[in-house]
C-alpha cells in the first residue's frame, strides 16, 4: 500500500479525487455514501481548506480510507504550510 503524505490543505483534494476515480465512483455516488451533497464533494476536491474536519472524515470513510498522522521526515526546509 502506498502512502500519500499530505502537508498542505491543497494536497488533499487531488489525492481524494484520485482515489475516487480509481474506484470508478462519481462525486454523486461518493456523496451518497458519505451523506454529503455532490457539490460538497466537488468543493473538497477543488478547495479542501475551508472544509470541516467532520466532512473530511465522512469522505474518507466513504472511500474506505484512513488518516495516518506521523512525524515528518527531515527535509531541511522550513516547516509549515
Amino acid at each position: 500500500m502506498t502512502d500519500f503524505p499530505i502537508q498542505t490543505p491543497q494536497q488533499l483534494g487531488p489525492i481524494l479525487q484520485g482515489f475516487r476515480r480509481e474506484q470508478e465512483l462519481t462525486q454523486q455516488a461518493v456523496g451518497l455514501r458519505a451523506g454529503l451533497a455532490q457539490n460538497v464533494i466537488s468543493q473538497i476536491e477543488a478547495r479542501p481548506g475551508p472544509t470541516s474536519l467532520a466532512q473530511i472524515f465522512k469522505l474518507l470513510a466513504a472511500l474506505n480510507l484512513e488518516l495516518v498522522v506521523r512525524q515528518r521526515q527531515a527535509t531541511g526546509g522550513k516547516p509549515g504550510w
